[in-house]
């Protein structure tokens, strides 16, 4: 995915030590996302050595027991201000830098944090008391956790939030002939009410060819191999008076706007609201009709691009 222009790994695409893993958490409340009042902090352990709640809280506070892990925390994220109003949380301040140990607010109840195995990234920490500057400790392949310490609405208790990643080793794969791969995608959701906001999801199967690979190599290299995904929509048009076709978002308007599963769909909110008030509204004709989705991404060396799969916006 990117975030500010700057290409990162999602926590689920089995991303490697030496790259930028992107740590998202997204917050749903009343089964909508959500933004969180505040978050203080979040805070990289090794699971091996914390396999349990109590190994990292407080039994009382049920927060970070800083007294007694303030040595095995490998990397603390942090913003200026705790309220995620506060511009801190802007992802503009992301730079891919290692001064970057911010955390930031994607959309409506999602956040991220990214921890960048390609710098030495400088972490603080700030927890009950103890304020202190240190290197990253995450350097070694291996089952990790982050720990989220925030206040969901104002006036309520502090609560933490367990989540968890792996790093692997960036190894190779050695092949003794041309990779050919063979990409079929499918538009999961092909019926969508006018006024909905939701997600266009498409899903990518992946095949490898070749007949020469062992079937465990040909699994590896099907999982979470799409990068660089981006979505075209296009409103359809019968009317003689109107273009045939009216690009609704171009594939360089979604860019930054992809998800990516670990099962290679991608996805992308789409605000059908937003239609009424399109610099094309009146090459439109009727809000209601047709749409063609393509999808555009990279599969190793090459770039794919879907045929047109259709929408119907009711």
């Amino acid at each position: 995915m990117l975030l500010n222009n700057i290409n990162i790994s999602d926590r689920n695409n089995r991303p490697v030590v030496l790259s930028r893993v992107g740590l998202q958490a997204h917050f749903i409340s009343d089964g909508e996302y959500a933004d969180p009042f505040e978050i203080s902090a979040v805070t990289i352990f090794q699971k091996s050595a914390n396999m349990y709640p109590s190994s990292v809280l407080n039994s009382d506070t049920q927060l970070i027991d800083t007294s007694a892990v303030s040595g095995s925390i490998l990397m603390n994220f942090k913003n200026a201000e705790a309220l995620t109003s506060d511009s801190s949380f802007d992802v503009s301040n992301y730079n891919g830098d290692y001064t970057d140990i911010g955390i930031y607010r994607i959309s409506e109840g999602r956040y991220i944090v990214v921890l960048d195995g390609t710098l030495e990234q400088q972490g603080t920490l700030n927890l009950d008391g103890l304020d202190e500057d240190f290197t990253s400790k995450v350097s070694a392949t291996g089952d990790y956790i982050d720990v989220w310490t925030l206040r969901m609405y104002p006036g309520s208790e502090l609560q933490t939030v367990i989540n968890e990643f792996n790093l692997r080793k960036g190894g190779f794969t050695v092949l003794t002939e041309p990779l050919m791969i063979k990409t079929k995608s499918r538009l999961v959701n092909n019926k969508i009410t006018l006024d909905s906001k939701v997600d266009i999801k498409i899903s990518s199967d992946i095949h490898v060819e070749n007949t020469q690979i062992d079937s465990s190599i040909k699994n590896l290299l099907r999982e979470n191999v799409i990068t660089n995904a981006a979505i075209e929509i296009q409103k359809h048009n019968e009317s003689s008076n109107l273009p045939s076709r009216v690009t609704v978002s171009s594939f360089a308007d979604t860019s930054a706007m992809i998800s990516i599963t670990a099962d290679n769909v991608i996805i992308l909110n789409w605000d059908t609201t937003q239609l009424k008030t399109h610099p094309q509204l009146e090459n439109f004709g009727s809000l209601k009709g047709v749409y063609a989705i393509r999808a555009k991404f990279d599969v190793f060396h090459e770039k794919i691009v879907s045929d047109p799969m259709y929408l119907t916006l009711s």
